[in-house]
């Protein structure tokens, strides 16, 4: 009797152990452990904009990949590029202050990436040149980039940059 006793007690114990694991992974699948912020860069390329998004922690220091399983692409926490939603504002110049709207939309081919053999943690997009409109009255090839990233448990995170490049030549 007392070991048919000790045999239950220990199912049982399994058993809420399981489920107490499942519920911490479960709560926090679908999320980047210590994302808070965000950061872009860009580069005028031949045919598009090369937007880099970098994941940043609530100090504005870039996350890095590693080996955890709490890392974007890899185990239970795995996040795929088509759960984040984004938007992009682009904004042309005139005598140094934003002008008119020439793109506003979303960002095309997000995609996880790196830079180059850094283990920062950040995700590469592209707007294609052919969709930002011309502005007849800029003065200048520069613009004002404006990102707007967010997943359905994180976020909305913002950044703009100023005075990069969206044009190839003046007007």
């Amino acid at each position: 009797m007392y070991l048919f006793r000790n045999l239950i007690l220990k199912r049982h114990f399994c058993g809420l152990a399981l489920v107490q694991l499942i519920t911490i992974f479960g709560c926090s699948s679908g999320e980047i452990q210590n994302f808070e912020n965000i950061r872009i860069e860009s580069d005028y390329r031949l045919g598009y904009l090369d937007i880099r998004i970098i994941l940043l922690d609530r100090n504005r220091n870039a996350l890095i990949w590693s080996e955890s399983i709490l890392t974007p692409g890899v185990g239970v926490n795995a996040i795929s590029e088509s759960k984040f939603i984004t938007d992009a504002t682009i904004y042309s110049m005139r005598q140094g202050a934003k002008s008119e709207k020439v793109y506003d939309g979303q960002l095309f081919d997000l995609r996880w990436g790196s830079l180059g053999r850094s283990n920062i943690r950040l995700l590469r997009s592209e707007i294609p040149r052919l969709l930002i409109l011309e502005d007849p009255q800029r003065d200048t090839e520069m613009g004002i980039i404006t990102i707007t990233v967010e997943t359905d448990k994180q976020g909305p995170f913002s950044h703009t940059l100023e005075n990069t490049r969206i044009y190839t030549g003046l007007p």
